[in-house]
């Protein structure tokens, strides 16, 4: 009872610290893609006012017309006061380079091959991070690429910028001291960094992060710094450029941010859970005792035994003790009532199966005196068979009790000596008694046809029973016999007792009837009738009801 009081408050306030929680942290979250979005829009600012200077240079009349001494000039006079420079170049030589002083050649490094097939592309491209393979070759920059045609030949002209003319950005957008803000290119090397800029230069980026920014353009994960420090970091990638800026808050400052909101509930819910859990072992030990009594007397009750009246000191669990001890000996007695009962049934199902049989004998005895012996009387022996069909199907449904039959049994009893050369598939199918017997004489003609006249006439002969059932309301059997490999068949020239019996059996006894194929290969009949539900089938259905 104390749990039920001190459970729900405690939930609710564990619910209330969680729902802070998240809510401090989405707040950080759409705080840093904010900022992030601000960095690509700054960052694009600033590649596009380079792209504004090779566009404004691209149509230099001293370009076109190439005299190059007078474009080096007004190249200097658009880059005076800034960090970047112009370089004009193709992929052997420099032309142009104003971060050389006036007057003094460029440097005869070319552009490499896979920016010079950009190039040649026809396409302005921004480069990644561009380092020298020898130290001290040349320092690292940003290329931002344009292609010009000089004297009917193809150039590079390229507005070019160290990597510390991005470090402006991150004072420019206020970002606080202890978050870390970086620009990657496209290839995850470090760019720019608001923090240990020059240390960091061209490095990767975390693991954790180069797989959170291959899911998407934008998102946020938990990852760590290039110095190891723990953050929840956000990153948005520049369509225009390819290139990625991360912002990551340390997580220990949100721990800080969300726990004096948190803090004070979860020490109050643990607080309130302790009394509760105390107040609950005093008051429930001695009734959880009584009750584990009860899960005794349940199983002595499961295993039929009997159940001592014990008292108790509690009203309601001697209550249910006397109530399961009722029960006990209620279920002992329908017990013995119901094995009596079907001991009895049992006996009076073997008594009538023996009497029906000794009928049945009784009959072919009477039939042979009358009618004689089996050569003088060509009948008698397909009637003696017929009588002993049925005595079967009685023995099958003297073993369930008369509860039915199925119809694989049925077929498996009535071609037994020929199941070597027979193919039974289908469904299970329950038969009432009635269906059985009459499906029993009816596979007995069947199968005695096919011994004398058809496919078990022959070595090589087979029989094939397929057969399913329509689970609808009217249960429809359609059952497929088919013979092969025996004598050519030919139509009769009159319907015999067999088949007259077939079609009279499926038509008064189950509302069926039987179409029957003399094929040159083998007989085929096709039986179709319906099914009456037994009990069991019935019950089934009524529960999906």
């Amino acid at each position: 009872m104390a749990l039920c009081l001190v459970v729900p408050a405690t939930l609710f306030m564990a619910l209330l610290a969680r729902a802070e929680f998240g809510e401090s942290r989405a707040r950080y979250e759409r705080q840093l893609i904010a900022t992030t979005r601000a960095l690509v829009l700054a960052t694009d600012r600033q590649i596009g006012q380079g792209q504004s200077i090779l566009q404004t240079l691209a149509v230099s009349p001293d370009l076109i017309a190439g005299d190059i001494p007078a474009f080096e000039r007004q190249a200097r006079a658009a880059v005076a006061g800034g960090q970047g420079w112009i370089v004009l170049l193709d992929n052997e030589r420099q032309l142009v380079n104003t971060r050389s002083p006036p007057g003094e050649p460029p440097p005869t490094i070319g552009l490499p091959d896979y920016r010079w097939q950009t190039i040649r592309a026809g396409r302005s491209s921004v480069s990644n991070l561009v380092r020298p393979a020898k130290a001290g070759q040349f320092p690292p920059f940003v290329s931002i690429d344009m292609p010009v045609i000089v004297g009917g030949k193809l150039y590079d002209l390229a507005y070019q910028q160290p990597p510390e003319a991005f470090s402006s950005i991150f004072a420019a957008q206020s970002i606080p001291h202890s978050w870390t803000a970086s620009i990657v290119d496209r290839e995850a090397s470090l760019v720019a960094r608001s923090k240990d800029g020059d240390r960091f230069l061209g490095r990767k980026v975390s693991d954790q992060m180069r797989k959170a920014m291959t899911r998407g353009n934008e998102g946020v994960t938990l990852s760590h710094t290039l110095d190891g420090t723990a953050t929840l970091s956000a990153f948005s990638r520049s369509s225009s450029t390819g290139w990625s800026f991360i912002v990551g808050v340390p997580r220990s400052e949100l721990s800080r941010a969300n726990f004096a909101s948190v803090g004070w509930l979860t020490m109050a819910s643990l607080v309130l859970l302790i009394i509760g859990a105390g107040a609950a072992v005093l008051v429930a030990r001695d009734i959880s005792a009584s009750v584990r009594g009860l899960g005794v007397d349940a199983k002595a009750v499961a295993a039929g035994e009997e159940i001592a009246l014990v008292p108790d000191r509690f009203r309601e669990i001697a209550e249910v003790r006397a109530a399961l001890h009722d029960a006990a000996h209620q279920l002992r007695t329908r017990e013995a009532e119901e094995l009596r009962a079907h001991q009895r049934q049992q006996l009076m199902i073997n008594e009538l199966n023996h009497r029906v049989k000794n009928t049945l004998f009784t009959v072919q005895s009477l039939a042979r005196q009358s009618l004689g012996r089996p050569a003088d009387t060509p009948g008698l022996t397909a009637f003696n068979e017929r009588i002993m069909a049925l005595a079967r199907a009685h023995d099958l449904l003297t073993q369930s009790v008369w509860a039915g039959a199925d119809l694989k049994e049925i077929l498996e009893e009535t071609l037994e000596p020929y199941l070597d050369r027979t193919v039974l598939a289908g469904p299970p199918a329950a038969l009432t008694p009635n269906a059985a017997l009459a499906l029993s004489m009816v596979f007995h003609e069947l199968g005695t046809n096919a011994v004398k006249y058809g496919a078990l006439s022959a070595p090589e002969g087979t029989v094939t029973v397929v057969w399913h059932v329509d689970p609808g309301a009217l249960h429809r059997l359609t059952l497929h016999w088919e013979e092969r490999g025996g004598p050519t068949v030919s139509p009769p020239a009159r319907k015999g007792f067999g088949s007259r019996l077939i079609a009279a059996s499926l038509k008064s006894d189950l509302a069926g009837e039987a179409r029957i194929d003399y094929r040159p290969s083998g007989l085929v009949c096709v039986l179709t009738l319906s099914l009456p539900r037994t009990g069991r089938q019935e019950g089934e259905r009524q529960a999906d009801i």
